[in-house]
Formats: structure tokens, C-alpha cells, sequence
């Protein structure tokens, strides 16, 4: 995860939030940036960067809600849903 460009990240990965490792899958048939999260192996979501001519935008695919950066997306993720 070198790149600050999400396309150029690897299929899968893991990142510690809050201090938590999640593992990000990105599906088989896509190249786009896109990853399926777990935590602890239980799954958590979808989310994807999107780029806005800044730094991307991380989008919760279930609430199409936007975040800043990768760790607050899981953060809304980890919510429980109503």
C-alpha cells in the first residue's frame, strides 16, 4: 500500500484502525478501487475510492456515505445498523 493512488493498491491487505487490524479484500472480478473489509473475520462491508481532484473520497457502499480518508470509513462500517 506504498501508492497514495487506492487503483495502484494490492488485492489484499491489512490495516490497523483504531488499533484493530482489518483485512481488505478487493473482489476477483474488478480492478477498480474497491475492497470488501473484514475484522476479525467477520465482514464489515464494502468500500470505495473515488477521486474528487484531491485526496480520494472513501465511500461506504451500503449508505453511499462519504469519508476523508480509509479509517473513517471503517469507522462507519463497525456501526450498527438499525
Amino acid at each position: 500500500m506504498e501508492s497514495t493512488d487506492p487503483a495502484q493498491w494490492a488485492d489484499l491487505f491489512v490495516r490497523d484502525v483504531d488499533a484493530r487490524p482489518v483485512q481488505f479484500v478487493r473482489p476477483a472480478d474488478t480492478d477498480l478501487p474497491v475492497w470488501v473489509a473484514y475484522e476479525g473475520g467477520r465482514y464489515l462491508g464494502t468500500v470505495q475510492a473515488e477521486h474528487d481532484g484531491g485526496e480520494p473520497l472513501w465511500r461506504v457502499q451500503s449508505t453511499r456515505e462519504a469519508h476523508r480518508d480509509l479509517d473513517g470509513a471503517v469507522r462507519a462500517l463497525r456501526l450498527p445498523r438499525e
